[in-house]
């Protein structure tokens, strides 16, 4: 992507005026990186702005950040974020090291620190932009004039790790150290002002207090020490659990201090009372970063490493703060994803969490975790408190199955060394109240809810199938007998029709069950076990992966198997059939993602990702593919390029595998395109004609010369009814002289000398006639090629083109009629604009037809030419016309 520059004002800035992505990656032939969903925040502290009585926060994600409005409640980056803060209308997003400006997504401008180590932190206020680097260095901007004013290196007595502005200090800033002691400095003079005494302990945080001179200051074991800075003394002291991450004190009527520990916990201290209020037993899943009052309000948000953001409202006269909102998405790696719905609004996803979430493609917000039930309630009734919640979920969801229908639960799961599968309503986004187990004890490995949504199939590890009706949830029949598999069951499908249940097994069979009769219609035998299936129900095929690397396509209805399918180097994780039943994509722990062509049995496209993909899904339209990674929390959309544009397919090999970067949460990567080979696609203008042999109407809006066309009746129509009024009165501005009857002043000419007079006359020779119309016209016509003139002509409007051709001079022998006839007569030639030519011509003969007629020798062989050229193509037009709507009439009956 070209980068836009302007003038630096400083060396040590570079101010851009667009956005800057990283270098334009590879992309598959078939998939285009579209975006990622499921990110909110990670560990970096947040940032929140207010811009009157709206706030909005700004989290990071990686390399990326989100801007969230705290009532409704991203960009990309070239490198993970380390710090943010925002100032006006710009975000500062410390990326590595350097200092990036943005303005809404497009970058502004550049403050590289010069430094190999990452910033840490960043503080903003007033001129000064001052960031913390991991090198122990303080370097200090002036972000309105963007030059560096100062870099101001640490020894190793004094490690920094905290920052903040006191308020009311001009130019001051307050900086903790690891070794527990903190120093006050001037940035504008470059000078420490003050070292108070150390608190013994690594200072981890530091906060300005609602009152002037007293800063909180949080240490590495947990205590909050209320400090003047002013009188270097320490006011009072509080202990909580664990490191202190951040502290936040409310600004309205009451006196409340907030802290966050490690943990995940937040406690909330009555100032006034001077003791311990509330404490929010894991409101995150692990570390928090960052939590912030909002200004005059009593309402706390908090981000944690768990990907999420939390409202709380802290409420008072002794009731727990309770939760008013929350945007979050997985803490862990998804582990299964699928489209839900027919329209592919909603993902449904699980992961290592043990969660169970939907998550929207067109609106964030309404992305949603399916309750299990109030696990704080269940927390105090069975220890009193629990630092992590998600011991208390279910255990983690390994497959899952889901039905359209609405009446009554929709989802079932089976979950990791469970006996037991349970059942979800995904429109009360609420866990059920079935819990379906297998008759021997054994524990479930596959789940299937049928077509109608009326039953559902669990399969278990004994290699039995069990029939549940999904809403009463009583027991239904048992798929096992003789022939039942003799291994855990790997995957279940059963048709649209309720006539067949398939089955796969690790022993390495298929088998295809009577669904009435739950009796064995036919068995399937592959050498080597099956971990997984998918059924495609339109056509009725089958595809199986295997331990030996090959991906088996079975047709259900003839039993065979008609394709397969070698390549993956590594064992396959997942697959899935393109809505249309035309491809099968599969991933593997080779790190690719193989596209494979059933009509033609060959692979068709192929790339490398850099996290393995865990599960994948494809959209019912056809638009998007989904995957998740491991390592990695979010789902990845990859948009279909054959949905809007050609692409060619041909058979690949492995050895034309490329690496492809994954979408990010702002989707700007999904706008960088690359063609079927991986290279720059070079930009393609259409000529303006394919062949000369072809002809070409004109590319002209119809109102541009159909206009024309009609131009009389169209002056006649727009002609005033009435003459204009004379005014009835002088206007009052006009200088007058007194008396009875008024009389305007004349205007006298001071200077009457011959010279002056002479100045203001005219002289006839002087003026110039001829228009730029005709200077091209002519100036065409001594080259003997007219396309200049006809891309002037078409840039002006009708009422201008017959004006032009109204200012034809008749001297000498008519010549500028005959220049034009000339450029009539050799655009037909050229079969270009063939509309436009006929209506130029049209109104041409309109205005001198009786000049024509009266001076036919002047006119007959330009006439004659004119009229062999237009019959030879029109008859070519005509022909091609008649056979079209012959064939259309064809079609038609």
């Amino acid at each position: 992507m070209s980068k836009k520059q302007r003038l630096l004002p400083h060396k040590d800035i570079e101010p851009l005026e667009g956005s800057l992505l990283k270098s334009k990656s590879l992309q598959s032939r078939i998939f285009q990186s579209f975006r990622a969903i499921g990110y909110v925040a990670n560990e970096v502290p947040f940032d929140i702005q207010a811009r009157g009585q709206v706030f909005f926060i700004t989290t990071s994600v990686g390399n990326s950040f989100h801007v969230y409005d705290c009532g409704k409640l991203g960009t990309t980056t070239e490198s993970p974020i380390t710090a943010l803060a925002s100032f006006g209308d710009s975000t500062f997003v410390a990326c590595s090291e350097e200092v990036v400006e943005y303005k809404g997504a497009i970058v502004h401008a550049r403050y590289p620190t010069g430094h190999q180590q990452s910033v840490f932190s960043m503080l903003i206020f007033g001129n000064w932009l001052i960031v913390l680097t991991d090198d122990n260095f303080m370097i200090v901007w002036d972000h309105v004039l963007r030059e560096k004013h100062a870099e101001i290196p640490f020894d190793d007595d004094f490690t920094i790790t905290a920052i903040i502005h006191p308020s009311t200090y001009l130019n001051k800033v307050l900086i903790g150290s690891r070794q527990g002691n903190m120093q006050l400095w001037n940035v504008n003079s470059k000078k420490s002002i003050y070292s108070f005494a150390s608190f013994g302990i690594s200072i981890t945080f530091l906060a300005q207090s609602p009152v002037v001179d007293v800063v909180a200051v949080g240490l590495l074991d947990g205590m909050i020490v209320l400090h003047n800075i002013r009188l270097d003394e320490r006011i009072i002291s509080y202990k909580q659990e664990g490191r202190v991450t951040s502290i936040s004190f409310r600004t309205d009527d009451y006196h409340i201090m907030a802290s966050s520990n490690m943990y995940g916990d937040i406690a909330l201290w009555d100032l006034d009372e001077k003791r311990l209020s509330h404490v929010i037993r894991g409101a995150h899943e692990g570390l928090i970063p960052s939590i912030k009052f909002l200004n005059g309000q009593p309402i706390l948000i908090s981000s944690g490493a768990d990907n999420s953001i939390k409202w709380v409202f802290d409420s008072v006269d002794g009731v727990e703060p309770r939760l008013l909102k929350s945007r979050s998405g997985h803490h862990a790696s998804p582990t299964n994803i699928q489209y839900y719905d027919s329209d592919g609004h909603f993902i449904l996803s699980t992961a290592g969490d043990r969660s169970l979430r939907a998550f929207s493609i067109v609106r964030d917000s309404q992305s949603v975790e399916l309750s299990q039930g109030s696990l704080i309630k269940k927390a105090k009734k069975t220890t009193g408190a629990l630092k992590n919640l998600d011991a208390l979920k279910l255990p983690q969801i390994i497959r899952f199955s889901a039905s359209k229908q609405k009446e009554w639960d929709n989802i079932i799961t089976c979950h990791i060394n469970d006996s037991g599968a349970r059942t979800w309503s995904f429109q009360s986004k609420v866990i059920g109240k079935h819990v379906l187990r297998t008759l021997d004890g054994t524990h479930i490995k596959a789940v299937n809810i049928s077509a109608c949504g009326n039953f559902c199939f669990i399969g278990s590890s004994s290699g039995a199938i069990e029939m549940y009706n999904m809403q009463s949830g009583i027991h239904r029949k048992t798929f096992a007998g003789e022939e039942k598999h003799t291994k855990a069951i790997s995957g279940l499908a059963s048709d649209s029709n309720n006539r067949i249940l398939i089955s796969s097994s690790l022993d390495g069979t298929v088998k295809i069950w009577d669904f009435k009769t739950a009796k064995v219609l036919h068995i399937i035998k592959i050498m080597s076990p099956i971990t997984s299936l998918k059924f495609h129900t339109e056509n009725d095929l089958l595809a199986i992966v295997s331990d030996d690397l090959c991906i088996r396509v079975i047709d259900v209805e003839t039993r065979k198997i008609i394709r397969e399918f070698w390549g993956h180097q590594n064992r396959i994780t997942d697959l899935t059939f393109s809505p249309d039943g035309r491809w099968i994509i599969s991933a593997s722990l080779d790190a690719t993602i193989r596209t494979w062509d059933l009509p033609t049995s060959h692979l068709v496209d192929i790339f490398e990702v850099e996290n393995v993909v865990t599960s994948m899904t494809f959209s019912p339209k056809g638009d998007f593919l989904a995957t998740a990674h491991v390592d990695l929390f979010g789902i990845y959309l990859w948009a279909n390029r054959t949905q809007f544009s050609n692409v060619t397919l041909r058979r690949i090999t492995d050895d034309e595998v490329i690496s492809v970067e994954l979408p990010t949460t702002s989707g700007i990567d999904g706008d960088i395109d690359a063609d079927s080979e991986g290279e720059d696609k070079k930009s393609f203008e259409t000529p303006e004609q394919l062949t000369e042999q072809m002809i070409t109407l004109s590319s002209l809006p119809k109102s541009k010369w159909q206009n024309l066309l009609n131009l009389d009746t169209i002056k006649k129509r727009n002609k005033p009814k009435e003459p204009p009024k004379v005014p009835e009165k002088a206007p009052f501005f006009l200088p007058t002289l007194p008396g009875v009857d008024p009389k305007f002043i004349p205007v006298l000419d001071h200077d009457n000398s011959d010279s002056k007079k002479n100045e203001k006359a005219i002289k006839l020779g002087d003026l110039k006639m001829e228009t730029e119309f005709m200077k091209i016209l002519k100036n065409d016509h001594s080259k003997g090629e007219y396309t200049e003139f006809f891309n002037f002509a078409k840039t002006m409007n009708p009422p201008a083109i017959d004006f032009e051709l109204r200012s034809f001079s008749l001297n000498n022998d008519f010549e500028d009629l005959k220049y034009f006839l000339d450029a009539i007569r050799s655009r037909i030639e050229s079969r270009k604009d063939f509309e436009l030519v006929q209506v130029y011509l049209n109104r041409f003969l309109k205005i001198y037809g009786d000049i024509i007629v009266n001076n036919p020798e002047h006119f007959r062989n330009h006439l004659e030419e004119i009229l062999s050229k237009h019959t030879k193509e029109w008859a070519r037009v005509e022909e091609l016309i008649h056979y079209n709507n012959c064939v259309l009439s064809f079609f038609r009956r």
